[in-house]
């Protein structure tokens, strides 16, 4: 049986997300992913927290230090300290009036990844989001007031990442239906979506799903949304940021809010 290792570092964290903090408070968690200018840790319970330097940006499962030690390996475990940190939240947005999309559009033309479906935002398509098609028109027959089809399954877990594409765009959904004051349907899709995570995705990408059903996601995104409902900032700046996150997670996040909005 493999030896357990010992906590050799421990680091304090300067801003979390409620999620991680929730996570760092069960003390030291394994390294089980690692990353340029960032780490996943484990907790009991299938709780997680991704420590990183703070150009990772506010998220519900973010930890952000300092400093990041160098290369932790896989299965160390390590302690982050949250007890002076600052808690993020996602900002209130005010959901008024009908959201810019048009302009969302015009923003994400030549701007938006070509992997991922990030290309629907522009009304275009690429070889995922043809192959996504009827688990994507399965959700949208939802939006509207049908039931909820086993099309829409293969969504789950569908591309490459941690966190795949299918799970980011469900995310923003959860989001968005937050947001347009929609919580029993985005409750309602997340009693369909939990028990269908574990044989169809990783359990990083599902911790990332819980909190978006609460209406949670990363920062960038956030600030996305609220650009829709007449932010002063450009989109060129907000992009640029939600680009950042992680391979197209920040893109993809977004195509879903959108697929809520337009039919909202």
């Amino acid at each position: 049986m493999r030896a357990r290792m010992s906590c050799r570092v421990s680091l304090v964290a300067e801003t979390v997300g409620r999620f991680a903090q929730s996570a760092l408070a069960l003390g030291e968690g394994e390294v089980c992913a690692t990353y340029r200018r960032s780490l996943y840790l484990r907790f009991p319970g299938n709780r997680y927290a991704c420590v990183g330097e703070r150009a990772l940006g506010c998220g519900p499962l973010n930890a952000l230090v300092a400093d990041l030690p160098a290369a932790p390996a896989l299965g160390e475990r390590l302690r982050v300290s949250a007890a002076g940190a600052r808690l993020w939240r996602p900002p209130a947005i005010a959901a008024l009036g009908a959201p810019a999309l048009d302009a969302l559009r015009q923003a994400a033309r030549g701007r938006a990844p070509q992997e991922g479906l990030a290309c629907l935002l522009a009304h275009e398509n690429n070889a995922l989001s043809i192959h996504a098609q009827p688990a994507l028109e399965a959700l949208d027959r939802w939006l509207v007031g049908n039931a909820l089809e086993l099309e829409a399954e293969p969504l789950i877990g569908l591309g490459p990442g941690l966190t795949p594409s299918g799970d980011d765009y469900l995310g923003g959904m959860l989001i968005a239906l937050r947001l347009c004051g929609r919580e029993s349907q985005a409750q309602s899709l997340w009693r369909w979506l939990e028990p269908r995570l574990a044989a169809r995705t990783s359990a990083i990408s599902a911790a990332h799903l819980a909190a978006a059903a609460e209406g949670e996601g990363h920062e960038a995104l956030h600030e996305c949304l609220r650009k829709l409902y007449g932010s002063e900032r450009s989109w060129e700046e907000l992009l640029d940021a939600l680009g950042a996150v992680g391979h197209c997670s920040g893109w993809d996040g977004l195509a879903g809010a959108h697929a809520v909005l337009r039919l909202a």
